[in-house]
């Protein structure tokens, strides 16, 4: 594959993916792309400035990162094109499944950002009643203290519980599995003969014995 012109490539590179998206990588640019503007929107509009630590991170990873792509694919080394942070694996049946079993987690985390939002308006709406020193202390304390807050422990407690780990299961016992009885495993009885052949030869002696012989045998106490 021709290299592209280095100039272009910088001036892609200099914003995250865009790089990657130059050189013909589509997924894993936009997988940096997003990854840069969600940190960007999460800090900007829940006011965590200590998230935003995380931009340069991204940045300087994307721009070496088309760098050493372009020599890759001079050398014919380059990997496929793929979603970044397991966005491939997230296909359409495993997408599904994750909605199938994590739907009311997803569903709270909705609720969460609406109940934010509505409260974020509902206080610019009523800032004009806030006035005086303690009126504005109060309004800031309200609209930007106390989310940060909440957000904060939340990181708090999801950060423990990723320290903790998921709970370990109870070990199931392993139950055999059931095997048929087979015709070479018949009981035997003690003196060594088979009971069914016994039983059989039995009817058979009963059948065919003579008329008094047999009721000398039903007289027989």
């Amino acid at each position: 594959m021709t290299p592209k012109n280095g100039f272009l490539l910088f001036i892609a590179s200099c914003l995250s993916g865009c790089g990657q998206m130059y050189q013909g990588y589509m997924k894993r640019g936009v997988s940096l792309l997003l990854a840069f503007c969600l940190v960007l929107f999460a800090s900007t509009y829940f006011f965590l400035g200590t998230l935003a630590l995380f931009l340069p991170v991204i940045w300087l990873y994307a721009f070496f990162d088309s760098y050493a792509l372009r020599s890759q694919l001079s050398a014919g080394t380059a990997p496929e094109d793929a979603f970044l942070f397991g966005l491939s694996d997230m296909d359409s049946k495993r997408l599904g499944a994750l909605l199938h079993k994590r739907h009311s987690l997803i569903g709270w985390v909705l609720v969460a950002v609406g109940v934010y939002m509505l409260y974020d308006m509902l206080m610019g709406q009523l800032s004009g009643l806030f006035f005086g020193w303690f009126g504005e202390w109060l309004y800031s304390l309200l609209r930007y203290g106390l989310p940060r807050v909440v957000i904060t422990v939340l990181v708090i407690l999801l950060g423990l519980w990723f320290i903790r780990g998921p709970r370990a299961k109870a070990p199931i016992e392993d139950i055999p599995p059931f095997t048929p009885p087979t015709p070479d495993a018949a009981p035997v009885a003690s003196d060594g003969t088979d009971p069914v052949e016994g039983a059989a030869a039995d009817i058979s002696a009963a059948v065919n014995a003579p008329e008094g012989e047999e009721a000398h045998r039903d007289e027989q106490p």
